[in-house]
């Protein structure tokens, strides 16, 4: 009996096989068809040379000349209407925890030893400390954002369950990732969850809030009035 319950049960290396072959695949697969599906969204909800709506005068000043230096502040002037104006201090943090969310799994010494025996070739790695550092860092500005959604009550107001849940998904790489390289509890067991929370987020970011690490570029390079950057040529038709 004892040996059929063995056999059935799966064992850590069984596993650690499976999330490491198949399911990698698995789960680039449906992240490049949420891709897909997303861009043929996009591609309906907006239109090119649209008519957007003028923004109100009252609340940009109007510029005199036309100088390459004016135009320049001029556009600095719509940052004050968005959130960098009303509170910088969250636009500081955020910008930081996605710089070292993006950049710490990509420069990540062990990342790139996997790409290298894969691929057969890596990117530059961080050194042990830094990535600690960025590390330190990401889990530091996830605890800002927790509290946040907790103490502040506009912020608490619109907070539901996913948004908590994301938050979680978007830490467990790195926190889990951090405990396994400290050899703090079981290293394969953490291993497994570091793996899994990883295929589980990019499964997850077509889908989710997630999208605008991707939707952030599109928006402000091809949509009008969206704090636009260069010269974009589409609009939201509603």
């Amino acid at each position: 009996m004892n040996r059929l319950i063995l056999q059935i049960i799966p064992t850590q290396l069984t596993v650690y096989d499976l999330i490491q072959g198949p399911l990698i695949w698995i789960s680039f697969i449906i992240f490049a068809a949420g891709l897909i599906v997303q861009t043929c969204r996009y591609a309906m909800m907006t239109k090119i040379n649209g008519n957007p709506p003028p923004i109100p005068e009252k609340e940009i000043p109007k510029l005199k000349t036309q100088s390459k230096w004016e135009r320049f502040f001029y556009k600095l002037a719509f940052l004050k209407l968005s959130v960098i104006g009303f509170n910088p201090l969250l636009v500081a943090i955020s910008l930081v925890f996605h710089f070292c969310l993006l950049l710490t799994p990509l420069f990540l010494l062990a990342h790139n030893v996997l790409l290298e025996n894969f691929l057969g070739f890596g990117l530059p790695s961080f050194s042990s400390q830094t990535t600690h550092l960025l590390t330190g860092i990401v889990l530091a500005c996830g605890f800002f954002f927790l509290l946040r959604r907790i103490i502040l009550r506009r912020v608490r107001a619109i907070t539901t369950f996913n948004d908590y849940l994301i938050l979680a998904l978007a830490l467990a790489p790195f926190l889990t990732g951090f405990l396994a390289h400290q050899n703090l509890f079981n290293y394969n067991i953490l291993i497994i969850i570091h793996i899994l929370s990883c295929e589980l987020l990019l499964i997850m970011i077509p889908f989710s809030k997630f999208f605008h690490m991707i939707f952030f570029f599109i928006g402000r390079f091809m949509i009008i009035n969206e704090y636009s950057l260069g010269s974009p040529k589409r609009s939201w038709q509603f």
